[in-house]
């Protein structure tokens, strides 16, 4: 079975990340030129919203929770289904399901066909830094 989310997780989800994308793109940049997963409580420098990793965890998120799923659909007869649509239910294309176990696969659904619609929320749970241009190199940072 698939473990529950950790640093392990997260080592991947930035790794894999910075594959696609900057640093900038990923972690937040402090005063003195350190780049954080997360704001640290005591940081008292100047402070942004970072939007654009939202996709991309967002997306990792999605893949490793429908594996994570894999099992348990498997034993009540269905699949895990990233983006599912079902118009019925007002999950369009637009708007689809982050993950859903459905009794068939693919990402159109009719609502019989529909088991469970998960949400997906995720956030950075270790607060480690970019160390590296070329490599993401997580180091412990506190809270």
């Amino acid at each position: 079975m698939t473990s529950l989310w950790g640093k392990n997780q997260e080592i991947d989800f930035f790794s894999k990340s910075l594959e696609l994308t900057t640093p900038e793109q990923l972690f937040y940049s402090t005063n003195d030129g350190k780049q954080l997963a997360y704001w640290s409580k005591g940081y008292e420098g100047d402070k942004n919203t970072l939007q654009s990793r939202n996709a991309f965890i967002g997306s990792y998120a999605e893949g490793w929770t429908a594996n994570l799923f894999k099992e348990i659909a498997q034993t009540i007869g269905g699949y895990p289904v990233q983006n599912a649509v079902c118009e019925e239910l007002g999950l369009s294309k637009q708007s689809p399901a982050d993950v859903a176990i459905c009794k068939t696969e693919g990402r159109i659904h009719e609502p019989k066909d529909i088991l469970t619609v998960t949400e997906i929320r995720m956030a950075a749970v270790c607060n480690s830094g970019f160390v590296s241009k070329y490599k993401f190199i997580p180091f412990p940072i506190g809270d």
